[in-house]
């Protein structure tokens, strides 16, 4: 925890005093439900909150508030091709201030062991409708690595940590952008699957399409399955 707190914090400073930039940092709870079937098979329910703490963009008036950003909803069927290796095909809702948005999310997940280490490769396609908007199309690929801090696997009862880095390419309309996510958690695994992570995201995207924009959140999520 003290180890997030200060790269969280040494985030904040250096964020604050950039320039031509949007940056808004915030509080993003999740809560993961997974539910294995008989077929090794699984199915996957995900709910997360977004609240903006601090936001320095124009378009509002006080800097430091607190704002609910957006809710997303998230569904997910997993099945297993090997015990390695899956593919997923997901639905998704979010609720937002403007337009609401629905999201088909289509993935490939693959599992690598390096002795005590858990390598996981992500690919990952998915398509947004906004009312009145253009479809959103995007390709994403991300990169995780689990590593246990008691030990050459990870037991009930003992930490890890979970480094990850994602690239996700975007067209919506004629409009391309590219966000790259960086995200450094510290969890605990509890009896059953359960787990508790602690963690800084770390977004930015604007590369293409100004103004350059970064978000910082203080993350907490719980995930369950049965």
């Amino acid at each position: 925890m003290r180890v997030l707190l200060i790269l969280g914090l040494c985030c904040l400073s250096f964020l604050c005093n950039a320039q031509n930039q949007v940056f808004f940092t915030g509080f993003f709870p999740e809560l993961s439900f997974t539910k294995k079937l008989a077929n090794e098979n699984r199915i996957n329910f995900k709910i997360e909150n977004q609240h903006i703490l601090f936001n320095n963009s124009d378009e509002v008036e006080d800097k430091f508030q607190f704002k609910h950003y957006r809710t997303d909803i998230m569904a997910f069927y997993d099945y297993r091709i090997s015990p390695t290796k899956s593919i997923s095909l997901g639905l998704f809702h979010r609720f937002q201030e403007d337009e609401d948005g629905n999201r088909i999310i289509q993935q490939f997940l693959a599992l690598k062991r390096l002795r005590s280490l858990r390598l996981t490769h992500r690919l990952r396609t998915d398509q947004t409708f906004t009312k009145n908007d253009p479809i959103e199309i995007r390709l994403r690929y991300r990169l995780s690595l689990e590593i246990p801090l008691n030990g050459a696997t990870l037991d009930p009862g003992e930490h890890y940590l979970l480094l990850s880095g994602e690239s996700i390419f975007s067209n919506k309309g004629n409009e391309r952008e590219i966000e790259n996510r960086l995200a450094f958690s510290w969890g605990k695994l509890f009896l059953n699957g359960q787990k508790l992570e602690w963690s800084i995201d770390y977004r930015t995207d604007g590369y293409v399409q100004k103004p350059f924009r970064t978000r910082l959140w203080a993350k907490v999520g719980y995930y369950f399955s049965l």
